[in-house]
């Protein structure tokens, strides 16, 4: 059998091992000491809590598949959620004209586009007519009008999102995530949580597959086929036949050797935003209603109410996180982070009653999606015939999500099974 590694044992990593454990001498090699990546959860006072925000839509078949196929579901409810923008230390309910109406920061004329927009976006946009090269601002301008691009837009995805100007972002990729209508979908979450799913996988690969954790990769050699890496204090240095990357590309070529140099280059260019965030619990809701609040010129981006979804634990659970900009609070303290984002919450929510509070962070979040992405960015395939790559970073212009990365991993089995020559899938 040849050898497979597989560089991050996240959900794509994990759905390609399984699709792959019959046909390889197999190794995942994760650095943290969990698998799941971002769709991990914690432990907290014996309950089991996502580490960043997660939710299920109607639209996220693959992940509904895999929920159902290990009897995660129960259940659960589905609602059609709320959401708000928060300005200047007010909410506003965007699903409601009433709301919009009262929203002070758009002129009429301003809130007649954002609403017109809103239908075209539900009834009339199709993604794939826009051009690889289309960047935001000029879309923008176009079907939003000047004023909700510059007030709305520039705001909670130039600024808030990536942190850079609309004029340098993927309007293909703004207008997928618009095509998937999530806030205009059904909502829920599982009964018995994902890390299930993450559990499941994991013990269906256990018998074929070797899952090292808490290992850190430290070399990947591409000429002679080798990688080294250090796991419970061993080094260790072994032969591959194929590699599936699911690691973020800056990390894959701080270790790599003998890659060519013009796919180096290319791949180079990838930048991500990174993520800071809170979960934490409160006596009772922020807000009663609002599931998803969007803020404007605040530290803190999003609120999630996690407990309007799913009201089972013992406080009311919610996150809050920072994305673009976000490099600057990598390096500072829990404390610190603490003391920052719920300084700002408290400007919305001044009662909030704090019970816990625990910090999250992560340099690899999303790639920013540029609108020069598609020319750069890799592909399930490389140039080498032992390289493959799976994850979000390979999946433009389909947005960041769960049921993104589990179709990734599909994918990528499905791709190497014809590669190698091997049977078809073994679902």
């Amino acid at each position: 059998m040849k050898k497979l590694f597989i560089l991050g044992g996240g959900l794509s990593g994990l759905v390609a091992a399984d699709k792959l454990k019959k046909d390889f001498d197999m190794t995942i090699l994760e650095h943290a000491p969990f698998l799941g990546g971002l769709a991990s959860s914690f432990k907290l006072n014996g309950e089991e809590i996502p580490r960043f925000n997660h939710h299920i839509v109607r639209s996220n078949k693959t992940t509904l598949r895999y929920l159902k196929k290990y009897h995660l579901l129960g259940n659960n409810r589905w609602l059609r959620i709320k959401m708000a923008f928060g300005y200047d230390t007010k909410l506003y309910n965007i699903n409601s004209p009433i709301g919009l109406l009262k929203f002070k920061h758009l002129s009429l004329w301003g809130k007649f586009r954002l609403g017109l927009f809103g239908l075209y976006a539900i009834f009339l946009l199709n993604p794939d007519r826009i051009s690889d090269e289309k960047d935001l601002d000029e879309w923008m301008n176009k079907y939003a009008g000047k004023e909700v691009k510059e007030k709305i837009w520039k705001q909670l995805y130039g600024r808030n999102k990536f942190n850079i100007s609309l004029k340098n972002i993927s309007a293909k990729q703004f207008a997928h995530r618009l095509y998937e209508k999530e806030g205009y979908d059904l909502f829920t979450y599982p009964e018995k949580g994902l890390q299930g799913m993450i559990d499941g996988l994991e013990g269906d690969i256990r018998k074929k597959v070797r899952v090292l954790k808490s290992t850190k990769i430290t070399g990947v050699d591409f000429k002679d086929n080798t990688i080294t890496f250090n796991s419970n204090g061993n080094i260790h240095t072994e032969k591959f036949d194929l590699i599936l990357n699911t690691i973020p590309i800056p990390e894959l070529l701080k270790i790599s050797k003998g890659l060519p140099s013009d796919y180096s280059e290319k791949l180079s260019r990838l930048r991500y935003v990174p993520v800071v965030g809170l979960a934490f619990g409160t006596k009772d809701f922020l807000n009663k209603k609002m599931y998803w609040i969007n803020l404007f010129h605040e530290r803190v981006h999003v609120v999630y109410q996690h407990s309007l979804i799913i009201d089972k634990y013992k406080d009311k659970v919610t996150w809050c996180v920072r994305y673009g900009g976000s490099e600057e609070d990598l390096g500072k303290s829990d404390e610190e982070i603490k003391s920052l984002y719920i300084g700002t919450l408290k400007k919305y929510f001044p009662d909030m009653d704090l019970k816990w509070c625990l910090v999250f962070r992560e340099r690899y979040a999303e790639p920013i999606y540029d609108k020069d992405y598609q020319s750069y960015c890799p592909k399930y395939t490389s140039p080498l015939k032992s390289l493959y790559h799976a994850g979000i970073q390979v999946t433009f212009p389909k947005i960041r999500n769960m049921n993104v990365a589990l179709d990734s991993g599909e994918i990528v089995a499905e791709i190497i099974k014809k590669q190698e020559n091997l049977r078809g899938s073994n679902k």
